[in-house]
């Protein structure tokens, strides 16, 4: 069982690993078309299966034809033998000497429809450059061998190739055979981009929710954002802050909010009366207290427990008390002791005492305990004719049926009684009757009142407005009369601004501006700096002569502030604004808006002004906050004894005397011609009126505008909206114009920007981004690079725009005057004469002067381009394009970047050139160590129109930079469009090869490329580098690793150096305390052999040292003379060695340099050593013993006896 499963365990492993290795990112297809071999022959002219007959040619017998494909590299010169780099497939035999496939199959079924077709997969980026070779091959040949004998056609084909669907025809035909067929390159599932290396799968799980787009960039699926596509997007309005979603379109809410989208929070649990800002709150509402808003602290207010007109006192929270009128009593006023007194029926009814309180006798018409309550005037049927009733308060209203009117519906309408309205006078007709309407009415009962403004009564621009007796003319300035038909003084009032004194003209005024402002109103500040020579003073300050004789100089402060700042001066350059009272921001731009409080009460509509605001009051309001209801009754307007009653916009005639009317002026009717504004329909009503407004208006006389023109919100970017009915005007911000400040005013017109700065437009405010070289808010400064003192010493600084150039004295040169060349000889050159140490430029390359012999960089510049003379207009046509004596000539190869390039040509030269040996080419894919490829990206957009690709060339062949690169090597630079990228150029660097390279000039193509791109970065003069937005550098510098090397070597060197001097001096040391001890040896006299005990004494030799003597005789647990302890671990090493050798027979061994004296039973004292010779030893009470032990104080004998046992 284990043997099975491991078995089915390495398949599918194996499996695993086929599909993995199987994987790939593209495929090359190629799709055989057809193939035509009419003669059957081989391409070296025999026949494929039979031999070749002067009659039948190669016979019936046909070519076994099979196809070979070999797919390689790019090669300019193809090789057919080699490894197919990029792969290769053969096909079994699929046709005889003539054959072809339709539609990309052959004819016939064919069930994996891959008859001609071959398919060669990879693993790798397309390159997109190949070589393709296509080979018919004869198959079982029984006249010839192999190899290429049996060959029937080779086709080789290279180019380029893009992924894709589109395929390419390719035919090949030859005096043997013709092949014909399609190829093209195909991405695999999930790879993309023009080298099939873009992997993008599209996914819908928790790692991401995308699909990819054709060029495989990710694209989040509906409702997913974010780089991954993982963030989901919320439910439209969800509170970012307090809500969160998993998934789109949801909106889950954090903990303590609530609501749909979460933009509700949680009040404190038991909260009754308050609310909440954030969370678990309870913020009472107005007249609740308690720590839950549960205690009323204006129970009067909320209840109204007084009653029959008793005053309500709050005393505490929930508690209060009724102070009763007279007649009343209880603690809440409901016992009446006199309740007549306060009148307590309403609408005419009679009141009356009883027991409980009083009774109401009411009028008819009215019912309920104070006749209050509007009796139902339909309970009686009064409408004739089957009319349908509907109650009114106090009164009642028909709707009759067809043919039928009046107050009952007791009037046919046939009849003219009552169907004029507006005073139209009514006038029988044989089908019924017709209304002859008054002035400015018509409609069939003149119900509808014209227009009086349109026919444009108002002249020169007035306005016109509609009254109730009449139209009434809003004139524009300068007019006045009732059709503004009277002109005005244009001097009254004042347009001037700025205390400028006004001119009156026919039709016109003229301001007379003051020195510092100007414009027709003199409204705008005056730049002097355009007409007069400014001088600088500082950042904000320039100084312009004047007339003035007292004066003569005049300070004038820069307008980058505007108008309601000052400009204060800061080092290097800068600024800043001290804003006017009103004012903030910047360049003092911003209003500070003084209707962020929202001041303006009932609907008013705020506008900001200068630390201040005005409200605009809507109909019925008045006063600065609009807080102050209009009293319409003022005017008096109710006629005949009426008496009038203020309503909110309008007011009401209570008329006597049977008068009626809305002003209490009519006999017969309600309604009159200025009953109803606006177009509004009056129905009389008996008693009362009725206006049925047009649309957009309401009330109760049609003077309401219902819909404002403002409700849509029309002005944007902050204006502020006045409406009216269907018009409406809009207030703009600083810095926003048009009809619905819609339009950022231009701060840039006029330019307020010097010396080619850039001038950036803002909201009501402008930033002037100053060109190299200047500095101000208005670029007016001109940088002085001499500042810094950049010259060296003894020379003079001239300062230049964006640079400085230093004027040296003799002896000195350079660009800082900080090279010392000394007096030489002058240089001739092209006839002229040059001083020692002067520069001049030589087209494209700088020379130099050093005592006689000139140096100059080794640039090649080409033939330059020039504008053709034809192309110029007429005015320029003289002056020459070309230095020198040069003409400017046509050129049948120059390379257009951007159209049109007709206009450009080359300087003719006097000698041909030199003609260029070099592979380093653009777009030719060759790199050595010296040569350097760059492509340069452009935005087209910002390319100059007729812009050549020499005249790229030319200007990188002028950077100064280059100049500097060439120096010591001739320095070539050639230019062609890019092949592989789109608007690019491809740029070729290289340096000629002297010879002399040597390894410390590896690398230098290299810092030389670094050195071009990082030029490009900077600012130049022409806009043509300046639209450059990628440079791409490909170089190849292979240096040798000579450089490493002998760094390395001298390293070790050096070290076994120094170890050979570290053991040369040990040596040498242990040879000189070797040859010490020899001699210490010499000198001393002992037996080497043992020898018998001798009566005579023996003589120490003289000139023994006594401590080492003492040292001889002295044990070790004794010696306490010559602190023998530490000596003997100092000794160790050394004692082994010399015994050692002593053992050897070196050479003698000395006397140790330590005594020892070891006790035995016998109590007797052996000195123990490595050699052979038996030592003297001494009795245990010997007097030497006594005498080493004093032996710093004592004098010893120059001969002492020793005593043997």
């Amino acid at each position: 069982m284990w043997n099975n499963s491991g078995k089915v365990l390495i398949v599918c492993f194996l499996l695993t690993l086929r599909v993995e290795v199987s994987r790939t990112t593209g495929y090359f297809e190629l799709q055989l078309l057809s193939v035509e071999n009419p003669g059957g022959q081989l391409l070296n002219g025999d026949c494929c299966d039979s031999e070749r007959s002067a009659a039948d040619g190669c016979g019936p017998d046909e070519c076994d034809t099979s196809i070979r494909v070999c797919l390689k590299e790019y090669q300019k010169e193809v090789t057919t033998s080699g490894p197919c780099t990029y792969g290769s497939e053969t096909t079994k035999v699929i046709g005889g000497n003539t054959f072809q496939f339709r539609g990309g199959q052959k004819a016939g079924p064919s069930r994996n429809n891959d008859e001609g077709r071959i398919v060669i997969p990879f693993q790798f980026a397309w390159p997109q450059d190949y070589t393709l070779i296509v080979e018919a091959w004869d198959k079982d040949n029984g006249t010839h061998s192999s190899g290429d004998e049996l060959l029937i056609e080779r086709s080789i084909y290279k180019g380029k190739i893009h992924p894709g669907e589109e395929k390419q025809t390719v035919v090949h035909k030859s005096l043997i055979a013709t092949i014909k067929y399609t190829i093209r390159v195909r991405c695999d599932e999930y790879y993309y981009g023009i080298r099939c290396n873009i992997v993008c799968r599209p996914r819908d799980d928790y790692f991401g929710h995308y699909v990819c787009d054709q060029f495989g960039k990710r694209q989040c699926m509906e409702g997913w954002k974010g780089e991954d596509c993982k963030a989901a997007i919320c439910k439209q309005g969800c509170n970012p802050f307090h809500g969160t979603c998993s998934k789109p379109g949801e909106c889950k809410c954090n903990y303590g909010w609530d609501g749909p989208l979460c933009d509700r929070c949680l009040r404190y649990p038991g909260c009754d009366h308050g609310t909440c800002s954030e969370p678990w709150q309870c913020t009472c509402e107005k007249n609740w207290g308690g720590l839950l808003c549960d205690k009323d602290l204006n129970y009067c207010g909320t209840n109204r427990p007084c009653k029959n007109g008793g005053t309500c006192m709050n005393t505490e929270p929930n508690e209060y008390n009724c102070a009763c009128p007279d007649s009343y009593s209880g603690r809440n006023c409901e016992i009446a002791e006199h309740a007549c007194l306060s009148n307590p029926c309403a609408n005419g009814g009679t009141c009356h005492e009883v027991p409980s309180g009083f009774e109401c006798h009411c009028p008819a018409g009215w019912s309920g305990p104070t006749c209050a309550k509007d009796t139902d005037e339909c309970a009686s049927s009064p409408c004739a004719q089957e009319g349908t009733c509907i109650d009114l308060q106090d009164g009642f209203e028909c709707i009759c049926p067809p043919h039928w009117t009046g107050k009952t519906c007791q009037i046919d309408i046939n009849s003219c009684h009552g169907q004029c309205q507006n005073g139209g006078i009514c006038k029988s007709t044989a089908g019924g009757y017709q209304c002859v309407c008054q002035p400015g009415f018509v409609g069939h009962h003149c119900e509808v009142q014209r227009n009086r403004c349109s026919s444009s009564l108002c002249k020169n621009g007035g306005r016109c407005h509609v009254l109730l007796d009449g139209i009434m003319c809003e004139c524009s300035q300068g007019f006045s009369g009732t059709t503004c038909e009277v002109q005005n003084d244009p001097c009254s009032p004042n347009p001037c601004q700025n205390q400028a004194q006004c001119h009156s003209l026919m039709g016109d005024f003229y301001c007379s501006c003051p020195d510092d402002y100007e414009g027709q109103t003199c409204s705008e500040l005056k730049d002097h700096c355009k007409t007069n020579q400014c001088q600088v003073i500082d950042s904000c300050t320039v100084a312009v002569a004047t007339n003035d004789t007292a004066q003569k100089v005049w300070h004038i402060s820069s307008n980058v502030c505007g108008p309601h700042g000052h400009c204060i001066s800061r080092p290097a350059g800068n600024f800043s604004c001290s804003c006017d009272p009103g004012f903030t921001g910047t360049y003092c731009h911003e209003n500070i808006n003084d209707c962020a409080s929202s001041p303006c009460k009932n609907g008013g509509t705020c506008i900001d002004g200068i630390s201040s605001f005005e409200c605009i009051c809507p109909d019925g309001w008045e006063g600065t906050l609009c807080d102050v209801d209009v009293n319409e009754c003022s005017r008096n307007l109710c006629q005949n004894g009426g008496l009038c009653v203020d309503l909110l916009n309008d007011f009401f005639c209570s008329c006597v005397d049977n008068w009626k009317g809305k002003t209490c002026h009519l006999r017969e009717s309600q309604c009159d011609s200025n009953t109803c504004s606006n177009g509004g329909t009056c129905y009389d009503h008996g008693d009362s009126f009725l206006c049925s407004c047009s649309s957009g208006w309401g009330g109760n006389t049609c003077n309401t505008a219902k819909n404002s023109s403002c409700d849509s919100g029309p002005c944007e970017n902050g204006g502020t909206c006045i409406g009216g009915g269907d018009t409406f005007t809009c207030i703009c911000k600083d810095g926003w114009e048009g009809p619905t400040c819609a339009q950022n005013v231009d701060d840039c017109n006029p330019h307020p920007c010097y010396n080619g700065g850039i001038c950036v437009d803002g909201v009501n405010w402008f930033r002037c981004e100053c060109a190299p070289g200047f500095a101000g808010p208005d670029c007016r400064i001109n940088i002085d690079e001499c500042q810094s003192s950049p010259c060296a010493e003894g020379s003079s600084c001239i300062d230049e725009i964006n640079g400085y150039r230093c004027v040296c004295p003799p002896g000195q040169a350079g660009p800082r005057c900080q090279e010392f060349i000394g007096l030489g000889k002058p240089c001739r050159h092209a006839g002229l004469q040059f001083p020692h140490g002067s520069r001049w430029d030589e087209e494209c390359n700088t020379c130099q002067c050093f005592s006689g012999d000139i140096n100059c960089s080794k640039v090649r510049c080409g033939r330059r381009p020039c504008i053709l003379p034809k192309t110029l207009p007429r005015t320029e046509a003289n002056h020459p394009s070309c230095p020198g004596s040069h003409e400017c000539v046509e050129h049948p190869f120059l390379t257009c970047f951007s159209q049109p390039c007709y206009q450009w040509g080359v300087c003719s030269t006097p000698d041909p050139l030199t003609p260029l040996h070099t592979q380093c080419e653009p777009n030719s894919g060759y790199l050595d160590n010296s040569c350097a490829h760059i492509t340069l990206i452009f935005k087209k957009d910002k390319v100059p129109e007729g812009t050549t690709v020499e005249n790229i060339c030319s200007e990188l062949r002028y950077l100064p930079v280059t100049r500097t690169l060439a120096k010591e090597r001739v320095l070539l630079i050639l230019c062609d469009l890019s092949f592989s990228t789109t608007h690019a150029v491809e740029v070729a660097m290289s340096f000629e090869k002297d010879g002399q390279l040597k390894d410390s000039n590896c690398g230098q193509i290299q810092r030389a490329a670094s050195a071009i791109t990082d030029a490009l970065s900077k600012r130049h003069n022409t806009t043509v580098l300046q639209a450059v937005v990628e440079a791409k550098v490909e170089v190849k510098v292979e240096c040798p690793s000579a450089g490493y090397l002998v760094p390395v070597l001298c390293v070790v060197f050096s070290v076994l150096w120094i170890f050979c001097i570290v053991v040369c001096v040990w040596w040498t040391r242990k040879r000189k305390k070797e040859r010490e001890r020899a001699a210490l040896t010499d000198e001393t006299t002992v037996n080497n052999q043992l020898e018998p005990l001798q009566s005579n004494n023996v003589t120490v030799n003289r000139g023994k040292d006594i401590p080492y003597e003492c040292k001889k005789l002295m044990g070790l647990a004794d010696r306490t003379c010559d602190g023998a302890d530490g000596e003997e671990e100092r000794d160790v090493e050394e004692e082994q060695e010399e015994d050692e050798e002593w053992a050897l027979g070196v050479g003698d061994k000395p006397t140790p340099q330590r005594c020892s004296i070891v006790e035995s039973q016998n109590r007797g004292s052996i000195f123990k050593g490595s050699g052979p010779v038996k030592v003297p030893h001494r009795t245990a009470y010997s007097p030497k013993d006594n005498r080493c032990k004093n032996l710093n104080t004592a004098k010893l004998r120059e001969n002492i006896k020793d005593h043997y046992v």
